[in-house]
């Protein structure tokens, strides 16, 4: 015989009709909920809060600050200061000798350790543990590990930088060396030392010997710097104009290293903590009214569908033992 569905009026019927069990049943619920969310069942554990914006940081590609903090956060580098540093292997119970403890230990961490990006473009730190204090001092750790991360980051890049302006301060010196030397030689060997100068002076110096009157050793003196001057003057010009060029670039180089090597030997922070840690007064976990809540509705709905069956079992039971009897 096929059964026909209850309809609302039913269902409400049956309610009503087992609301004694039910309040009894929510009762026992309630209570089981309270003793399995106690402390003998359940660790309490704290949570301690920090909010903070980036600050600092160079960017490498398109993303935020406040993601390039955040991604920061979730390196493999901090959560190994992080499980070194508190020895949170030992702290979580987890032994490092089985197969699978790598695995356990980073969702232990993930469970207890949660850094998200907020609609305000900061970012919050949050952590669980049984011990208040251990939650914030792992708060402050945190934050002073991505310090650390991000410092070793632009330092190393950074001295990439130190090497390059160095290599190029190198190299501008030779060639300050090499044209000093020409220099030298057209001052020493030829007498030049600035063509502008020299020329007017030479120029001068012929049309007076013109004139008459000029001693000849001063003639030979005259003569022999107009040929070098013709000779040796556009040598002169274009080295003095290079060496200049290159002791600019020299300067420009110099005063780049001498930035890098300043930046090398900073100490940065790479965020502004508006929310400090603290150690929590009052457990965040369990939240022992959602574990009765839940309790009590998982009873009270396993509860009702059994009494909606039995009262669809009885009626057919006692049709079936009618039939009995008359067929008797």
């Amino acid at each position: 015989m096929k059964s026909s569905p209850f309809s609302n009026s039913e269902l409400l019927q049956i309610a009503m009709k087992r609301r004694l069990h039910l309040a009894i049943i929510c009762v026992a619920a309630l209570a089981l909920g309270f003793t399995f969310s106690g402390e003998w069942f359940i660790k309490p554990k704290f949570k301690s809060t920090a909010i903070l914006y980036p600050s600092n940081l160079i960017p490498y590609s398109m993303e935020t600050p406040t993601e390039q903090l955040l991604q920061l956060f979730q390196s493999a580098d901090v959560r190994t200061m992080m499980v070194k540093g508190f020895q949170l292997d030992k702290h979580y119970g987890i032994d490092t000798a089985t197969k699978a403890s790598r695995t356990r230990l980073n969702l232990a961490y993930e469970e207890n350790v949660r850094v998200r990006k907020t609609e305000f473009e900061s970012v919050k730190i949050e952590v669980l543990d049984e011990d208040p204090y251990m939650a914030s001092r792992m708060v402050d750790s945190l934050i002073s590990f991505v310090d650390q991360k991000a410092r070793s980051l632009q330092r190393a890049k950074t001295k990439e930088v130190v090497v390059i302006y160095r290599d190029q301060m190198a190299r501008k010196k030779i060639q300050m060396d090499s044209l000093e030397a020409v220099l030298r030689q057209l001052r020493v060997r030829y007498g030049l030392l600035d063509y502008s100068a020299q020329s007017k002076e030479a120029t001068k110096s012929y049309f007076k010997m013109v004139g008459g009157g000029t001693p000849r050793e001063r003639m030979r003196e005259v003569d022999s710097l107009l040929r070098n001057l013709q000779e040796k003057g556009g040598e002169l010009v274009s080295t003095t104009e290079l060496l200049d060029r290159v002791r600019s670039d020299y300067s420009s180089a110099k005063a780049e290293y001498d930035k890098a090597i300043s930046d090398l030997k900073k100490e940065l922070t790479y965020s502004n903590v508006v929310t400090k840690p603290f150690p929590a007064d009052t457990k965040s976990y369990p939240v022992r009214w959602i574990i009765m809540a839940t309790f009590a509705a998982a009873a009270l709905l396993l509860a009702y569908i059994v009494f909606i069956l039995l009262e669809r079992r009885l009626p057919a039971e006692a049709e079936s033992k009618k039939e009995e009897r008359n067929v008797a």
